[in-house]
């Protein structure tokens, strides 16, 4: 009866030493569920630079201000009752033309909102889609814009994007506000950006 005793105890003995022996081995080898491959400043190769080349739109962007007949722009939320616009939103879809004169060849629409988030300017952060509809090769292609525009003073702001003929569009705008009053605005446009050829 002595014996049996022994011999367990050798077995739970040999069974500790083995699973040791795994664990110290399991140690020494990568586990490639838990450790992530590492890879040397030789392993990374840059991509060639692709090829960009510059390209300007010149346009006029046309709004029929709210209250106007016709209006292309509309406040849609104002806070208050004051003179400050502060927190006002407007939405708007303006027509884009090539001359500054209203009956000049229509070219698209320029589709976006303002927020009026500037407490001490008359201006708002506007994001604008352009939507060209008429436009040669850009014809049913967009542009994607945001930035902060001060009338009557105009602004610079990014080309942050494109689709069709003008995806990864990035550059800048200027705008130029040639009239500005109680129902009507227009402003010179001028876009200067790049695309992945």
């Amino acid at each position: 009866m002595a014996a049996a005793p022994c011999s367990w105890l050798l077995a739970l003995t040999t069974l500790l030493m083995l699973l040791m022996a795994a664990t110290a081995s399991a140690a020494d080898r990568p586990d490639p569920l838990i450790r992530m491959p590492t890879m040397d400043d030789d392993d990374i190769v840059a991509a060639p630079p692709r090829p960009t080349k510059l390209t300007r739109f010149h346009f006029y962007f046309h709004e029929v201000r709210a209250g106007a007949p016709n209006a292309t722009s509309v406040v849609v939320a104002s806070l208050h009752n004051s003179a400050s616009s502060f927190g006002d939103l407007s939405v708007f879809d303006n027509a884009l033309r090539v001359g500054p004169d209203p009956s000049s060849t229509l070219i698209g629409r320029a589709r976006g909102l303002g927020v009026h988030a500037s407490v001490d300017e008359t201006g708002a952060l506007t994001a604008i889609e352009f939507v060209f509809s008429n436009y040669g090769k850009y014809t049913g292609s967009t542009m994607a814009m945001i930035g902060h525009l001060v009338l009557p003073d105009g602004a610079e702001r990014s080309i942050v994007g494109g689709t069709g003929a003008l995806r990864f569009a990035r550059g800048y705008m200027t705008t130029d506000v040639i009239l500005f009053n109680a129902t009507y605005l227009v402003a010179d446009i001028n876009i200067y950006f790049t695309t992945a050829l």
